[in-house]
């Protein structure tokens, strides 16, 4: 039988999650697709070279900047939402049985480093 550990909910530190992150990941893949779209529709109209690649990098460079456009509000939308659910829903206070049990296991652990230091 394995240990079980019960892992509480912890709240970040404004330094640990990197705000920015889905916003550039969505501009990123916008912008690529937005890429290589020009690309295959000027090959397609039948362009030339030199035609297709300055409109496909202007095509990357307009949807990079929608992309993180959406990216930055969808992140604020879902950290709204997240704020809200976790205020309307509190944790629940541990039983005073299970905090017992956290006390138990903390004692033995500070126990067991001890004789291990000891030995």
């Amino acid at each position: 039988m394995s240990d079980v550990e019960i892992v509480e909910d912890q709240e970040f530190e404004s330094g640990d999650i990197k705000p920015d992150v889905p916003a550039r990941v969505i501009s990123t893949v916008l912008g690529c697709m937005g890429f290589f779209t020009a690309l295959l529709v000027g090959l397609f109209a039948g362009n030339p070279g030199l035609v297709i690649v300055p409109r496909a990098i202007l095509a990357m460079l307009i949807c990079a900047v929608v992309g993180r456009i959406l990216g930055t509000v969808g992140e604020i939308c879902v950290r709204e939402f997240l704020t809200k659910y976790k205020a309307d829903r509190p944790m629940p206070e541990l039983p005073n049985e299970l905090k017992r049990l956290y006390k138990a296991r903390e004692d033995d652990r500070q126990l067991r480093d001890k004789m291990k230091r000891a030995a």
